[in-house]
């Protein structure tokens, strides 16, 4: 197969698995240009690859450079812009989730496509994990028989929650877009997938419930670092210098992440901010139940409460019922009336990037399409715009008190 010419339009750390992924594998992809305008990425992006480097995209743009696929990973409020200017260039594109932070920008993102005639390829990378694409054979097989309901759960983890969706980009959805487009497309894109069809309806119920001033302790201040609080294990310092928080302290230093460093950069930012205390205003936990096009079933829970990040699953069908742990790659099959069949999930081959190997897989899997081959998970906007139109539809749905919403792609 022949070798296909990358361009990454933003080195953020989306951008930078594709920029690895292409040096590490240059016989899949060629890294010809970065379109990247902070200056310390800037710097990585010469520093670090083999690629010319803008600071303007419009700079990249008047030299039309050959490309196979642009792999827009910029800010979700930048994707309409961003997106259709390469688009209307001939561009083919690897967007980042999600399409766009609203209703419209998504359409028009869609609806610009299908006008310049591009394909346009979302980065849902649950698709490719070996977990999830396991269990997509295991569903085509025919084990289960028909497949009739699917539940799933998405256990967001108390420090994750803190740091993404209070402290965070994400905390407030006129800023960033509703927890579940920003978090949980991939979940509704899962869904989707694994069910093979159209989903007509969606009810949802959730809340902010916990993480507001009604909650806050006796006596907290603002910011973590003034309170005198230490046992609260949403304390900003308890929670960046522990193993599973330590890595998110990328997003207030760059400097080296050693005790010192993190807590003086820490202190008085954003990050330091008391979690009962701050201007957040997604939910905390939420409930979508979808109906599909020949009236079978699924539904979904988001959950900020729980110790770990992982997501499990249950897939039920006319023959067996399917479950299963994405982090531990842990799947079996319960037969009706038969033995327990445990599943071996191997993601060794994964060298690069994140997501139970999803990035790895994800690359290899687009690889093969540009060079028109059938890949597995690979769909294009028409397809995964659907798990957006059910995130929005979800999230009207829980405004309107879980009144059924209908998915319309029109």
């Amino acid at each position: 197969m022949a070798t296909k010419k990358l361009v990454v339009f933003g080195l953020g750390a989306r951008g930078l698995i594709y920029a690895n992924f292409a040096k590490t594998y240059p016989d899949k992809f060629e890294l010809i240009a970065i379109i990247e305008n902070n200056p310390e990425r800037v710097a990585k992006a010469k520093n670090e690859f083999n690629a010319k480097v803008f600071t303007d995209y419009k700079d990249f743009l008047a030299e039309k450079i050959p490309a196979d696929i642009v792999a827009v990973a910029t800010q979700d409020e930048d994707h309409k812009e961003h997106a259709i200017s390469m688009m209307k260039a001939g561009y083919d594109l690897l967007l980042e989730k999600p399409i766009a932070n609203n209703l419209e920008d998504c359409l028009a993102i869609y609806n610009a496509s299908i006008e310049y005639n591009r394909k346009v390829i979302i980065c849902h990378v649950l698709r490719y994990t070996p977990f999830y694409s396991t269990v997509k054979r295991i569903i085509d097989s025919g084990k289960l028989g028909e497949v009739i309901t699917i539940h799933a759960s998405e256990n967001v983890g108390y420090y994750h929650q803190a740091h993404s969706f209070i402290r965070g980009p994400w905390r407030n959805k006129a800023q960033s877009s509703p927890m579940i487009l920003a978090k949980c497309c991939h979940d509704m894109d899962i869904i989707r997938y694994l069910m093979g069809e159209e989903c007509v309806s969606v009810s949802s119920y959730g809340d902010l419930f916990y993480f507001n001033k009604e909650h806050a302790p006796e006596g907290a201040t603002q910011y973590c670092s003034d309170c005198p609080k230490k046992d609260c294990v949403f304390k900003a310092q308890t929670i960046y210098l522990s193993e599973l928080g330590r890595p998110f302290s990328a997003y207030f230093t760059t400097k080296e992440q050693t005790d010192e460093n993190v807590l003086a950069e820490l202190k008085g930012s954003q990050y330091d901010k008391c979690v009962f205390q701050n201007d957040n205003d997604v939910v905390d936990h939420q409930v979508t139940i979808m109906q599909f096009a020949k009236g079978k079933t699924a539904c979904h829970t988001m959950t900020a409460f729980s110790k770990l990040i992982y997501r499990d699953l249950k897939v039920h069908g006319t023959k067996a019922e399917l479950v299963g742990v994405v982090e531990d790659n842990f799947i079996e099959i319960r037969y009706f009336g038969g033995e327990v069949e445990k599943i071996n999930v191997d993601i060794s081959m994964a060298n690069v990037g994140g997501h139970a190997g999803g990035d790895f897989f994800m690359m290899n899997a687009i690889y093969k399409d540009l060079n028109g081959e059938k890949a597995d998970g690979v769909t294009y906007l028409d397809v995964s715009i659907e798990s957006h139109l059910m995130s929005f539809g979800a999230e009207e749905s829980r405004l309107k008190g879980g009144k059924p919403t209908l998915i319309k792609k029109g």
